[in-house]
């Protein structure tokens, strides 16, 4: 009865749990282990949650009902805590905080019965406790036990009066006390992502690159591995994830999670993965703080990129088998302009033979002609490279000239390099190309006016007569130089 009474000391330490979790005990009944998981909206729902518990103790309760001065009864209850084999007393007495065992540990004659208490001159800590069972070694002496949730309540099995150490597939873990029904309201922390796109990046041009940032937040508990997947729709091409960081630092080689092949998707998309093992995520977070990884993709804008539509890329994670975070989805967009080659007098007449470049500052925007006269297309890079392959030259034929592809955060100009016949060319030659409030080009007409030249099928035009001025203002200098000469010999 004396060791019993000792015990009490330890009841009020085992209280106390590791990680991230609270515990609510019921009065009376029979002795129960329910979980209520922390939902995160963040995930997918109904996340899969594996508990792994083992029971470290059993207990024998002695109870003392006694009669208060207003008649009333209470029952005050007396514990002590033991463990039925040897090898499990051996495990238990070799804990240690410092070089001193945590618990005292004696045999109950020769029976199979090892009563177990607090080491008060060590006097460990609840967390210490915890921490302490928290090993492979020591929990191998100890029958394991597993029960899977899905986002729901989950109520342990086989629960009988003692003490347990739990272990969620989520990372945290608890050690507790089972004298009666015991609810624990799990404050489970998960591994979180999200990604971002520069707003430079948000509208893009074909063939430009653009760069992602994944982040993944993986908080202390995390033991599982960490799978990012990275979905491409048609119009982006992967390039190469540029640089993997933790914390803000270059991620050494042994931190650098493995990036996979591109595959194909549904023909229509490309992904990537990025795995992190469990023994790299344990690393990460083995000093007792949380960890941040950053990842920098780049991706190029393609011939196959929607115009005036989202081209997305969707990030996805994954946790262990446990869960799957909400996908994260960021979109790049591109565009176009149209304009029509119209006569400056009457805008009903559209001209053709006007041939134009597009000029993004001082330099020629080489294009893809799709179909002659009606569309064209900013150039990817490898089309560039191909001889024969792109264009610098729009031709106007009558039709509405699209030109797909565009940012619709830069400034273009349109340069008229030569007029349709019987029109002069542009003053200035130049139109500026800017975008609207929705970052889109609107359509414009862009006019021509005839000039003093007239054609010359049909008639011998003016230039007989321009040759002709100028052969008489020839002769009249011959004559007046004469007469001057004429002039001085007199």
């Amino acid at each position: 009865m004396k060791n019993m009474k000792k015990l009490l000391a330890l009841v009020l330490a085992l209280m106390l749990t590791l990680s991230v979790a609270s515990v609510a005990f019921a009065a009376g009944g029979t002795p129960s282990i329910t979980i209520k998981p922390n939902n995160n909206t963040d995930v997918t729902t109904n996340p899969t949650i594996k508990y792994t518990y083992y029971k470290i103790l059993s207990a024998d309760i002695e109870t003392d009902p006694q009669v208060g001065l207003d008649g009333a009864t209470t029952t005050h209850g007396v514990v002590a805590y033991y463990v039925e084999n040897e090898a499990q007393a051996n495990a238990i007495a070799g804990l240690k905080k410092g070089d001193a065992a945590i618990f005292n540990v004696t045999r109950v004659g020769t029976t199979n019965k090892w009563y177990v208490e607090l080491n008060t001159t060590t006097n460990a800590s609840g967390e210490e406790i915890a921490t302490a069972f928290n090993n492979d070694t020591f929990l191998a002496n100890f029958t394991k036990k597993e029960y899977t949730s899905t986002g729901s309540d989950a109520v342990l099995p086989d629960i009988s009066a003692g003490y347990y150490f739990i272990k969620s597939s989520l990372g945290s873990k608890m050690a507790v006390q089972t004298l009666s029904p015991v609810t624990i309201n799990e404050k489970n922390e998960y591994v979180t992502d999200d990604k971002t796109i520069p707003a430079v990046d948000q509208h893009s041009q074909i063939g430009q690159e653009i760069t992602y940032t994944l982040t993944v937040n993986v908080p202390v508990t995390a033991t599982e591995q960490i799978v990012l997947t990275d979905t491409m729709s048609k119009g982006l091409t992967f390039k190469e994830v540029k640089s993997q960081k933790i914390n803000g630092t270059a991620a050494t080689a042994d931190q650098t999670g493995a990036v996979s092949e591109v595959t194909a998707a549904d023909d229509e998309a490309t992904k990537f993965t990025i795995t992190y093992t469990a023994d790299q995520v344990k690393a990460l977070v083995a000093g007792g703080s949380a960890a941040v990884i950053t990842v920098e993709v780049t991706v190029i804008v393609n011939d196959q990129a929607a115009i005036d539509t989202a081209i997305p890329n969707t990030l996805d994670l994954k946790y262990g088998n446990n869960y799957e975070a909400k996908p994260v989805t960021v979109n790049t967009e591109t565009t176009k302009f149209e304009f029509d080659k119209v006569d400056g007098t009457d805008k009903t007449t559209k001209l053709t033979g006007a041939e134009f470049q597009l000029l993004q500052g001082d330099a020629v925007i080489k294009l893809v002609e799709v179909e002659s006269g009606k569309t064209y297309r900013v150039a990817t890079a490898a089309e560039i490279a191909t001889e024969g392959a792109t264009v610098e030259k729009i031709v106007t034929n009558g039709n509405t000239i699209t030109i797909n592809g565009l940012d619709g955060d830069l400034t273009y100009k349109l340069k008229e390099t030569k007029a349709p016949t019987g029109y002069n060319i542009m003053n200035p030659d130049t139109v500026d190309v800017v975008p609207n409030g929705s970052k889109q080009f609107d359509h414009r007409d862009v006019e021509n006016n005839k000039g003093t030249e007239l054609p010359s099928t049909g008639g011998i035009g003016t230039t007989i007569f321009y040759a002709a001025g100028l052969v008489m203002v020839l002769g009249a200098a011959v004559v007046l130089i004469s007469r001057r000469k004429a002039e001085a010999e007199d």
